[in-house]
């Protein structure tokens, strides 16, 4: 008897939200200040979705979805042993030594440069199918058994060569996952209520344990370290995020000199990417592209947890939400979907998709059980999604009249951001001057627009003031950064440009004080070094603002036991130059007070009339 059921509700939001996230990566492009860098990456999202639709309704048969995910394991173990066979024709600096023997030993054939796999990259790919392979294992019997079995173990130690720490703790989480919900499933509600709380309680101290225990070991420190660069560069990419809050900035390699130049204010690329698969999709295709990504992972997950209630699915259902799981958790510490989108971000689309055929086909089969049984169907109610659905809607449409303004003055200030980034001489070098003019006012016009709107706008009040020094429009710049600072206080723009904007109108301790906010002072004060030669080179010829730059710097270590006197005399030299005979005698004296049988500094105070 054939079973005609109306679609399920959470696929069809599911849908939806792909559909969303296809959409958001296609408007992006305009956001992007070089649409070429975004072309590939917005093939790779769009080809995604379409994979995902196929594999979601054509693999619903069980021989067919069996079909699709031992074709989609065979080629992950292509993957796998063209990796392990290349290894040490690769370049891996940053992998331990014991690693890079043990690949050594494993590598074989001639050098074949198909492709430069980086490390995470092969682990991103891998730990998607692991699970998925594993159960192809549990599923198979007989030689198709050892035959899987192989093609796991190959996956293994491939996993093991990428020395990828984030799909470590991806794939551990995983088990531990996979572990609870074994558990959850043999016990009734209250039983598994209780154990929840007790899995809580013991993940709570596992996490104070190694807050405790890795700093006191030296072989885990530098973990502890790399999570530690890795959360200000979370948290300095969310301000960035917010400067790009609607449209994002474009897929493709546009981050890196976005970042180092509105998020560090350094002229050089820094990182490549942030890090953080949910960051990445922001910064990407902005808040349609964070909203379907959020939507996906919810609905999926809302979907699996309905299935194991319902039904009993089969080992490739649970293989590939806890490939989809394994991928997700990883991805909080790393994002190369965003790096390598063609080859990369498929398997996770592919795994959502294979979970979602195997999840429709058991609760298709838990329908024919029913009907063989002459039991009614479970009732499938459209109401819950609805009235959500209706929900989220009012709160939408509350939220655009209650944060009108807000808003408003937010995409006004995304609008500047985008103008100023496309006039940014170190990322758009080949430019007309006249054009770059024009966008350098356009964004001074949409950051002061949002400034009338709300003063207080963190975005338009640090981004203008910046522009503004950059123009050399130092004094327009201070109040706009002032206020930034007391909006954004732990904003490293902010902070360091008011930093600079003291320091070029000549308020050399306040920039001193400022720029001690910042997390790297030393870095700070070598680059005002680096901007006193600057200014007071030829090309420049600004003895003042060189004077200004050295004097902060000096004033950044005011007690310092071993002062270099001659930089000292450089910085009164440097003043005298600039016509400011003050602070020139002051820094003279300064030396004196060091050395009072310096003859360059009693000369020069002599000439000074002091």
């Amino acid at each position: 008897m054939t079973i005609l059921r109306r679609p399920s509700p959470i696929i069809l939001a599911l849908n939806s939200f792909m559909l969303l996230f296809a959409l958001s990566a296609v408007i992006s492009l305009r956001a992007s200040y070089d649409p070429a860098r975004s072309r590939e990456p917005i093939y790779a999202i769009l080809a995604c979705v379409v994979l995902y639709l196929i594999v979601a309704y054509a693999a619903r048969p069980r021989w067919l979805s069996r079909i699709v995910a031992a074709l989609g394991m065979l080629a992950a173990t292509g993957f796998a042993g063209y990796f392990i066979t290349q290894f040490g024709h690769q370049d891996y600096p940053e992998t331990p030594g014991f690693i890079q023997r043990l690949g050594e030993l494993t590598t074989f054939g001639p050098r074949l440069d198909l492709l430069y796999i980086h490390p995470n990259a092969a682990a991103t790919f891998l730990e998607v199918a692991l699970p998925i392979c594993m159960a192809l294992v549990i599923s198979t019997r007989g030689i198709g058994r050892r035959f899987w079995g192989l093609c796991m173990l190959a996956m293994l130690y491939a996993i093991l060569l990428t020395f990828s720490r984030g799909a470590y703790v991806g794939l551990a989480g995983t088990l531990v996952i996979a572990l609870i919900v074994s558990i959850l499933k043999q016990v009734n509600r209250k039983q598994a209520m209780i154990l929840g709380g007790l899995f809580a309680f013991i993940g709570l101290v596992a996490v104070i344990g190694v807050l405790v225990v890795v700093p006191r070991v030296p072989a885990l420190a530098s973990t502890l370290l790399t999570a530690e660069s890795r959360l200000t560069l979370y948290r300095n990419s969310l301000f960035l995020a917010r400067d790009y809050a609607i449209t994002g900035i474009g897929l493709g390699d546009t981050f890196a000199m976005v970042y180092s130049r509105f998020g560090l204010l350094i002229f050089v690329p820094f990182l490549s990417y942030s890090h953080n698969l949910p960051l990445a999709v922001w910064l990407g295709q902005g808040i349609l592209g964070i909203v379907a990504f959020i939507g996906i992972v919810v609905l999926f997950y809302t979907f699996v947890i309905r299935v194991m209630i319902a039904a009993k699915p089969g080992a490739l259902f649970y293989g590939s939400w806890f490939g989809v799981t394994a991928t997700l958790l990883h991805g909080l510490t790393d994002a190369r979907q965003y790096t390598e989108s063609p080859w990369i971000m498929p398997t996770l689309f592919f795994g959502i998709g294979l979970a979602v055929a195997c999840g429709a086909r058991s609760m298709k089969r838990l329908d024919r059980e029913y009907t063989e049984a002459n039991l009614p169907l479970p009732a499938r109610s459209y109401r819950l999604p609805i009235a959500l659905a209706g929900a989220a809607a009012v709160l939408l449409v509350g939220g655009l009249v209650i944060f009108n303004r807000s808003i408003t003055a937010a995409w006004y200030a995304n609008q500047g951001a985008l103008e100023e980034t496309r006039a940014d001489s170190f990322i758009i070098e080949n430019m007309d001057e006249a054009e770059r003019q024009s966008l350098q006012e356009s964004a001074v016009s949409w950051y002061q627009r949002a400034l009338e709107i709300d003063p207080n706008q963190p975005t338009a009040n640090r981004r203008l003031g910046n522009l503004l020094v950059s123009l050399e429009r130092f004094d327009e710049a201070v109040p706009y950064l002032e206020t930034a600072v007391s909006k954004e206080p732990g904003n490293p723009a902010a902070i360091k440009g008011l930093g600079l904007a003291y320091v070029w109108v000549g308020r050399t301790q306040e920039a001193a004080d400022t720029f001690l906010m910042l997390d790297d002072t030393t870095a700070m004060a070598q680059e005002l070094f680096t901007w006193g030669q600057f200014r007071t080179s030829e090309d420049e010829n600004k003895p003042l603002l060189g004077a200004y730059a050295w004097e902060s710097a000096l004033l950044m270590r005011p007690a310092d036991p071993d002062p270099n006197l001659d930089v000292w005399l450089l910085v009164g030299d440097t003043f005298r130059e600039g016509g400011d005979l003050t602070r020139a005698r002051d820094w003279y004296n300064r030396v004196l007070t060091r050395d009072p049988e310096n003859e360059r500094a009693t000369t020069a105070l002599a000439q000074l009339g002091a």
